[in-house]
């Protein structure tokens, strides 16, 4: 199969995906709000508390844009491990023989499916539930404020949270096969786990008196953050730092979205 793109061909396909997975899409709109429900019930909780309750001031502020990105994270993820479970294995079923597809187009339904359906889907779901959830945490709480447009205290994280992450889903999903979720996880956390190991051991080489590093291996707030001894917090400017966020924030996506098609292509008759 060539690799051109045919849009009525594409349309047949997607069809017939929806068609044959109709009830596992269906879904994933129960487990965004599952997730929601769950990220404001924990905002939520040091309310419940009548002493804390007690103490606080009129205008107490909620801020429901981190169950925003928790939740498109998660569902990201999901939807990313669900959408490539095909491509673990060489395309030899029935269907691909009666509706043959480009692997390029069966790639641009998964991604679409996995990246921005997932994102608007999730978008939509969020403002639903706070919409029904604000009313009546007013009612239960009369010194709460929620507040809509305060998006600072997310920072610099969510895109590697979501679209690095998801991406990474779909590599794995492709290599890993069986059980790739947990898999992709287990390998993402010891990575991450040895990179922090490697950058801390590079810093006591290179300065004698760091006790702790504030920032994890990929970007925070600074390139990097160290504390020393002293106590002294060093948030060092370097030339680098922008060429480090790029790589994280936008190559790194594209780079595992492309090593992902390619794995793919591999796998094709």
């Amino acid at each position: 199969m060539n690799n051109t793109f045919n849009l009525r061909r594409f349309g047949c396909y997607a069809r017939k995906e929806f068609r044959e997975n109709w009830k596992a899409y269906a879904l994933f709109p129960i487990v965004i709000l599952v997730i929601q429900l769950g990220a404001i019930y924990q905002i939520c909780r040091p309310l419940q508390d009548p002493v804390y309750y007690k103490q606080l001031k009129a205008g107490y502020m909620l801020l429901p844009y981190p169950s925003l990105i928790l939740s498109s994270g998660i569902t990201l993820w999901l939807a990313s491990s669900f959408n490539f479970r095909y491509f673990a294995t060489s395309q030899q079923s029935l269907p691909m023989l009666t509706l043959p597809v480009s692997a390029f187009e069966r790639f641009s339904f998964a991604w679409i499916m996995a990246i921005p359906i997932s994102l608007l889907l999730v978008y939509l779901l969020w403002h639903f539930s706070w919409g029904i959830a604000t009313p009546i945490i007013k009612v239960l709480y009369p010194k709460v404020y929620v507040e809509y447009h305060k998006y600072h205290t997310i920072g610099d994280y969510q895109t590697v949270f979501v679209f690095v992450y998801s991406a990474a889903f779909m590599l794995g999903t492709v290599v890993l096969g069986r059980l790739s979720f947990v898999k992709t996880i287990g390998i993402a956390v010891g990575v991450f786990f040895m990179l922090y190991i490697f950058q801390k051991i590079a810093l006591n080489t290179l300065i004698s008196d760091v006790t702790e590093i504030v920032s994890p291996p990929f970007p925070g707030p600074t390139f990097l953050s160290i504390r020393t001894t002293s106590k002294e917090l060093i948030q060092p400017i370097s030339t680098l730092e922008a060429p480090y966020k790029i790589w994280w924030y936008y190559c790194l996506p594209v780079a595992l979205w492309a090593i992902t098609y390619l794995k793919i292509k591999e796998k094709e008759i």
